[in-house]
This record gives C-alpha cells, sequence and structure tokens, in this order.
C-alpha cells in the first residue's frame, strides 16, 4: 500500500487534559533534541496511528535535511482520547489543537504543522481565533484535502454530477445524523461489504476513491470509534466556516494539497482555501481522492521538506532565515 516502511512502536508522551474533561493522547517520535519538529492531526474517524509511514521517513536522517521530532495526538473521541463533555464543533478541536501545539512546541523549536481534512480545519480555527501563541515558532504549515467551508459541497462538474454527489451526500448526512441510522452505517461502513465497489456509502462520504486498502483501513478505523461518535463529529464537521479569516495563515509558509477525484473537499474548495491565504502554493494530484495522505504518503513527507526549505532562517541541514516567534 506504501512506498514507506511502517514506523517503530509510538510513545505516549502525556494525556493533555482539556477545560471540559477530555484526556487528549499525544504522542512523540524521533530524537527529543532535533532541531524541529513537525505536528500530525489527523482527519475524521482516523486516528494518530494513520501517521506511521510518515513518521517513520520523517524521523530518519536525510542528506540535506534535519532529522525532525515527530508528534502526533488523537482527536478527542479517537484512537486514544477520550470524547469530553462539550458540544462538537470545530472552534473546539481548534482549542485542543493549541493545547497540543503547546505540548508540541515546549522545547522551544520551530514546529510544521500538518493536517488531514479535519485536521487541517481544526489547524484553521485555531489561526482564526488564536493567532498569537506565545512561545510557539510555526514555522510551515501543511493543509491536506480540506477545506475552507460547505463541507462535502460538490463546487464543480456538470449539473448531473452535481446533482448525483448532493443526493448522496443528503442521505449520508439523514443517516449519520440519526443515532438509530448512525449504528446502522456503521454496521454497513465496518463489515463484510465495506469494500468500496459493495459500499457506495464510503463514496458519498469520502469522495471518489478510495483503493481497496485504503478502504479497508477506514473501517478498521470505524469498528474503534462508537457509532454515535462517528455521526456527532459528521455534523460537528458542517459547522467548519473560515472563509475570509485566515490572514495569519499568511505569515508562515504554507502548503495546501488535494486529489482531483476528491469530492468531500473538491478541488474547488482546495482552490478557494489557497485564495484566502495570500502565498499559499496549492498542488493537485491526478487520480486521488480523500485518502490522499494514506495513499501517497511520499507527497506529505514531501511537503514537509518542502515547507523546511521555506523556513526563514534555517536549521541545520536547510537552506535558509528567522521563524516568527508567534503563530
Amino acid at each position: 500500500m506504501t512506498a514507506l516502511a511502517l514506523a517503530q512502536p509510538r510513545r505516549l508522551v502525556r494525556t493533555v487534559t482539556t477545560d471540559d474533561g477530555a484526556g487528549i493522547a499525544v504522542y512523540t517520535h524521533g530524537d527529543p533534541d532535533a532541531a524541529a519538529t513537525v505536528l500530525l492531526c489527523h482527519g475524521w474517524t482516523r486516528s494518530a496511528q494513520d501517521w506511521r509511514p510518515h513518521i517513520d521517513a520523517l524521523t530518519r536522517p536525510r542528506q540535506g535535511f534535519p532529522v525532525l521530532r515527530a508528534v502526533s495526538y488523537d482527536q478527542r473521541g479517537h484512537g486514544g482520547s477520550t470524547r469530553g463533555t462539550a458540544v462538537l464543533d470545530m472552534e473546539l478541536l481548534g482549542r485542543d489543537l493549541a493545547l497540543v501545539l503547546a505540548e508540541a512546541a515546549s522545547d522551544g523549536n520551530p514546529v510544521i504543522v500538518i493536517g488531514h481534512s479535519m485536521g487541517g480545519m481544526a489547524i484553521q480555527q485555531l489561526a482564526v481565533r488564536q493567532p498569537a501563541l506565545p512561545g510557539v515558532k510555526l514555522a510551515g504549515v501543511g493543509l491536506i484535502s480540506t477545506c475552507l467551508d460547505k463541507v462535502g459541497s460538490l463546487m464543480a462538474g456538470t449539473p448531473a454530477a452535481r446533482r448525483r454527489v448532493q443526493a448522496q451526500q443528503r442521505v449520508a448526512e439523514g443517516l449519520l445524523r440519526s443515532p438509530r441510522s448512525a449504528r446502522a452505517v456503521h454496521r454497513l461502513l465496518t463489515g463484510p461489504l465495506s469494500h468500496p465497489t459493495t459500499a457506495p456509502l464510503w463514496r458519498a462520504v469520502f469522495g471518489a476513491g478510495p483503493h481497496t486498502e485504503t478502504a479497508r483501513a477506514g473501517a478498521r478505523a470505524f469498528r474503534d470509534i462508537p457509532a454515535t461518535t462517528v455521526a456527532e463529529f459528521y455534523s460537528a464537521l458542517t459547522t467548519h466556516d473560515c472563509a475570509g479569516h485566515l490572514g495569519a495563515l499568511a505569515l508562515v509558509p504554507t502548503r495546501i494539497l488535494v486529489g482531483s477525484l476528491d469530492c468531500f473537499t473538491s478541488p474547488a474548495q482546495a482552490r478557494r482555501l489557497a485564495d484566502d491565504i495570500p502565498g499559499a502554493v496549492l498542488q493537485t494530484v491526478p487520480g486521488q481522492g480523500h485518502d490522499l495522505p494514506y495513499e501517497r504518503p511520499v507527497l506529505v513527507v514531501e511537503t514537509v521538506h518542502a515547507l523546511l526549505r521555506e523556513m526563514p532562517r534555517g536549521l541545520p541541514g536547510t537552506l535558509a532565515p528567522s521563524v516568527p516567534a508567534l503563530w
């Protein structure tokens, strides 16, 4: 499934506790004395475990680049993190990220933040509501298969294609918003029929694709999350709207990746996101859907290395010039 080897076992650093009592599991990997850190934020129904191939590549020596320390975490209600008591919305996930980022940046070294889908939305929410984080040296941002607002909307294509996808999404949303129906969908997506060709809801929820092995990995991830939590997060995603408010991200190098076949966070959405962040670099990947970072992990690693090259005053082993002390 991937050109990269799986990583060494992750190590639990600590559990960060939020104001509403959620315990956010944070993991660290690699040399604690590394010159920079990459923080990886996973998407809906995924977990920190899905970043294993990326972490393995980023924490190994590579000529021309410093060895990085990698930090990953489980979003609340996912993996090893608990749900907490607060009403779920995307602003809440941005506040969670602020706590994790403070942990990741505790050594005072530069941090590059990478987010997939819901993780990318959490990064945006943080940039809007807490643009200044004392002590955090943000060196770069990668936003992968994510969007600015209107989650799941199809903003391009023929009228017939738009109507078809919109109908699929209305069905998916209606099912996922009902606890009873959510449990039925949960069984469908995680059962023996979870192959994308026999479970059209994969396409309705995640966009074109995914490849067979990625769909199976997604099914395994779904099994680990209660059906009602899956539904609750789906509703929370629809509250995301950062349009016109991402000026803070113009202060650091920002790169955006999207699959050409992604209809959950579409290429049209990615273009709007790039337009909202002056100086952002957009890359559209042919033939890929919403699971881009897991099917093409090398692209994520290359994005991190590109952000390292763009850092103002370089780290040992990079080209470079002074990262801002604040976000």
